[in-house]
Parts: C-alpha cells; structure tokens; sequence
C-alpha cells in the first residue's frame, strides 16, 4: 500500500471513530410516567408546557412512556373529576365535593430521559350522618352542611368561598380539605325552620380529625336528636350538647 492510500485508510479509521455531536436541544425528553396505588376512578392526565399540551385517561396502576418538551413539564393528575378549565376546583351552591384525588408536579426534563412515580391523594372525606330522633320532630327532618371553603386549587389547598349542601335523614357528604381557620357548620331543622346551628369543625378537631392528612379519612358521625340534647357520637369520640328549644 502506498503512502497516499495508507493516509487515506488512516483518514477513514479516524472519521469513522470520531464521536460527531450533534445539537440535542430541539430533540424530546423520554418521560417514563409510573402510575401505582390509583383509586378505583379513571385517572385524568395532562402535560402541558409553553406550546405543548397533553391529555390521556387511564384507570389502574400502569406505566406510560411519553415523549415530552425538554426543560420541564407541568403534570396534573386527577381522579373523580374531570380537569378543570382554571386554576381550581369549584364547587358549586348545594353540591358537596367530588371524590377529588390529586396530584400535580412540574417535572424537570433537561435530559433524553426522565422519569416520575404518581400516586394520588384523597382531598375530601366523606362525612356519614345516621338521624336517631323523636317523631315529634316533623317528617322529614333534615340537616344542612355550611362551610367557608368552595374550591381546591390544583394542589389540594383549600380557597375561601361559600359551600352548603343540604342532607335528609340517613345520608352523607363529602366535605373539601379544610384549612385550620375555616368554619364548618350543621344547621338542623325541621320543615318550617332551622332549629339550631352547631359549629361542626370544632367537634371534628376535638374528635381529632386531621385535615392536614396526605390522605382524608372518612367519617362516620352519628347525630342522635332528643327535646332537650342533641348528641354527636364517632367511634372514639363523642358529645352531648344541649338543644334549648322548644319542639
């Protein structure tokens, strides 16, 4: 082999060897989304990024493998709502809140690949009213759940606005992610009028219900009326108060 042609081997040994790098930045992230620990209702997703948005429903524990803009992504997971059209969920005068499970995270995706695990947490509790009473207190009577907080913003805090959701006798409500200075009340009353208004948060904090849980728990209150006592009975907790009116 000659001079020139060994150069020319040497040439294209080396350029074939030599590691070309290319810009990188246009190209997407490989996100690896792991879903794990979901509630029974389809999961609601969305990724959204400046020019770059998203959605999918999945319901069961699964794995998604997506291709997403480079730098970072906003997700949001919901369960037992649809996603919202703003920064909230509301709840509208007269209905309790949805079974909302959340989770939301910007994820960092300045790499080729990236990778999250979601699991979802239970922003509402179910509050269970059993009625034990005298007849002589009209048929039906009924009982109305007011608080200050009517919405969640799409990472569970609780925002101030009216809520109140009317219950007949043996029912139940979900009640939003409280904050410690919002105010829960139970007016009972009977088909004419409101017979008395009872500062329910208190008694589920001195029951010692935790509203900064991960996740709510649900509970069970059963509310006994009698002429002269109303009493609240949980399964480790309970009171008696006095009703002072006359049926």
């Amino acid at each position: 082999m000659g001079v020139v042609g060994g150069v020319l081997l040497a040439s294209l040994i080396w350029t074939s060897c030599t590691v070309v790098k290319e810009d990188r930045t246009d190209c997407p992230c490989a996100l690896r989304v792991e879903l794990y620990k979901l509630p029974s209702w389809p999961v609601n997703l969305s990724f959204t990024a400046s020019g770059f948005r998203e959605e999918m429903t999945v319901k069961g524990d699964t794995t998604l493998l997506l291709q997403v803009p480079k730098g970072g992504v906003q997700m949001l997971a919901v369960a037992g709502a649809s996603l919202p059209q703003e920064d909230a969920f509301r709840i509208p005068r007269g209905y309790d809140s949805p079974p909302l499970y959340l989770h939301t995270e910007w994820l960092e995706t300045p790499g080729d690949s990236a990778r999250v695990k979601v699991q979802l947490h239970k922003h509402f509790c179910t509050l269970s009213l059993s009625f034990d009473g005298p007849p002589g207190w009209g048929e039906p009577y009924w009982a109305e759940v007011r608080g200050s907080v009517d919405a969640l913003s799409l990472d569970g805090t609780p925002q101030e606005g009216p809520f109140s959701c009317r219950l007949d006798t043996g029912s139940s409500l979900r009640l939003p992610r409280q904050g410690a200075e919002d105010e829960l009340w139970l007016d009972i009353a009977m088909p004419d009028r409101v017979v008395r208004s009872f500062a329910l948060g208190n008694y589920l904090l001195e029951a010692g219900y935790n509203w900064e849980a991960a996740d709510l728990e649900d509970l069970p209150l059963q509310i006994r009326l009698s002429v002269t006592t109303l009493s609240f009975r949980t399964r480790y907790w309970s009171t008696v108060v006095p009703l002072n009116v006359e049926i």
